[in-house]
């Protein structure tokens, strides 16, 4: 497992967020992920853009497969930070995760601690 987490830092796979201005700088003080309450449907989900993952997938291709369509197999597109806690559903928030820390199967379980890590104190009347 470490050495899979090790693989995916070092290519890249994990760290691509980030937005560069028209003269090719970022503010390094700056977060770039958070956006504000997420948008949600009639039903109370949080409405995800296709569009934005397909451009994601376009910029990044599949670790495993090199293809920028299709199956990914052992790896999944998460958030940064996570759009229940305010995070953009933006490109520059998108990252592959390996599926042992994206699902929950492993001990290094993203999904199980990241809500206490990441806090959204904005309302819906507040945006």
């Amino acid at each position: 497992m470490k050495k899979l987490i090790l693989m995916a830092l070092t290519l890249g796979l994990i760290s691509n967020c980030g937005i560069v201005y028209s003269d090719n700088t970022m503010d390094p003080l700056k977060e770039y992920r958070y956006c504000g309450v997420p948008k949600r449907d009639a039903g109370g989900d949080i409405y995800r853009s296709y569009r934005v993952y397909a451009a994601f997938r376009k910029i990044y291709p599949c670790p495993s497969t090199g293809l920028t369509a299709g199956r990914c197999d052992g790896w999944q597109v998460d958030h940064v930070r996570p759009l229940a806690s305010c995070g953009c559903d933006a490109v520059s928030n998108m990252q592959w995760l390996p599926v042992e820390i994206k699902t929950c199967a492993g001990a290094l379980c993203k999904d199980r601690w990241e809500r206490t890590v990441y806090t959204c104190t904005m309302t819906q009347e507040a945006q």
